[in-house]
């Protein structure tokens, strides 16, 4: 009697261990199929989602908006410091035409025996050259140009025996500064000289003058000043030289 009280007791055991252990399982299954369906169930719904494209039109821009910046200021470098004018600077090479108006002074002619005797007078030069700017504010100006010049000359008894005096040249120019600028030049050419006087024939020769002037540049490219210079023609005999003042325009292009 007590042996089948053991055994029904274990029996009883192992009835409800078994019990506990289905109704583990299915905890557990039902954990995992409400997972499965709540994976499926996103999985789905992100799949079959998509997105919303929304166009938004907005004003054109103004009419300036593509245009260019505006230029920096305009300046020259110079003593280490920048400085600001409203004019553009002038460029490393630039084409230069001169003119000089004078008036000439004759040197070192003779008195003629008829009373001849060569007076003051004036002339006019053109030139046309290239101007280089150089460093430290040198100008180096290779030119070459014509020159007229015309001396009044007349005898006791009133008659004309003006002296013409025709040349070309080539030489240079230095110069240096910005606004008020010296300048030193030399030219050697050939030329001519005819007179009135049947005493005196006509001749030509080599052809010299060198000169020094200073300039006023204040408005670009455009110089304009005084000049000196000496001036003659190798014409034997009687070789004219003569001392030239006047005054002179120069334009940059």
């Amino acid at each position: 009697m007590i042996v089948r009280l053991l055994g029904f007791s274990s029996l009883r055991s192992w009835c409800f261990s078994l019990r506990d252990r289905a109704g583990g399982l299915r905890r557990a299954a039902s954990i995992a199929a409400g997972s499965a369906v709540a994976f499926f169930g996103v999985t789905g719904w992100s799949s079959a989602s998509q997105a919303d494209v929304v166009y938004v039109q907005t004003a054109p821009p103004p009419p300036d908006y593509y245009a260019p910046p505006p230029p920096p200021p305009r300046y020259y470098y110079r003593s280490r410091r920048y400085r600001y004018y409203d004019e553009d600077p002038e460029p490393l090479y630039a084409l230069d035409l001169g003119v000089d108006l004078e008036g000439a002074v004759p040197l070192n002619l003779p008195r003629f025996l008829d009373g001849n005797n060569v007076q003051g007078g004036g002339g006019i030069k053109v030139r046309i050259g290239e101007q280089v700017r150089l460093r430290g504010g040198l100008l180096f100006t290779p030119e070459a140009g014509f020159g007229y010049d015309h001396l009044f000359a007349s005898d006791d008894a009133g008659n004309d025996y003006s002296w013409d005096m025709d040349r070309v040249f080539g030489g240079a120019r230095l110069a240096f500064g910005r606004f008020l600028v010296p300048v030193i030049y030399a030219h050697l050419g050939y030329g001519w000289r005819r007179t009135g006087d049947p005493t005196v024939p006509e001749a030509s020769a080599l052809a010299f003058d060198v000169g020094g002037a200073l300039d006023l540049r204040v408005v670009p490219r455009l110089g304009m000043g005084v000049h000196i210079e000496y001036a003659t023609i190798d014409a034997q005999p009687y070789a004219p030289s003569w001392l030239a003042l006047g005054l002179h325009l120069d334009l940059l292009f």
